[in-house]
């Protein structure tokens, strides 16, 4: 995602209706652009401040996803986030079934985090 390198986040907005997360960001060269993901499942963000500046966003591997997200899904297990479920097999397979994609938000600076969703689009 060449296009949003070093970009700065301007605002994200978190549709639940429409299962949709909409991140605005401004490039190095003052160009503007939303990043959209649709049908998304779940996310988890970190280090939320103003002039949050992505690095990049990356496809990560679905077999990895429970152990590299462990402390935050052990967390979240209880209030049944992002799902009902016995074993993180059951997670897994449900987030393959579905087709959802690990997306990792990678920060230069502030916001960082995941989304499993579906597709992402960029619109310039």
């Amino acid at each position: 995602m060449k296009k949003i390198h070093d970009s700065k986040i301007l605002n994200y907005q978190i549709d639940f209706e429409y299962s949709k997360i909409e991140i605005r960001v401004e490039s190095e060269q003052g160009d503007q652009m939303k990043i959209l993901f649709e049908d998304f499942f779940a996310f988890h963000f970190e280090d939320q401040i103003p002039h949050s500046v992505l690095l990049d966003i990356v496809e990560g591997d679905l077999n990895s996803f429970a152990l590299e997200n462990k402390e935050v899904l052990d967390k979240g297990k209880d209030y049944y986030w992002p799902m009902d479920y016995d074993h993180i097999e059951e997670l897994i397979n449900h987030i393959k079934k579905n087709g959802y994609n690990y997306h990792k938000l990678q920060a230069s600076y502030g916001l960082n985090g995941w989304i499993l969703s579906k597709r992402v689009i960029i619109e310039e």
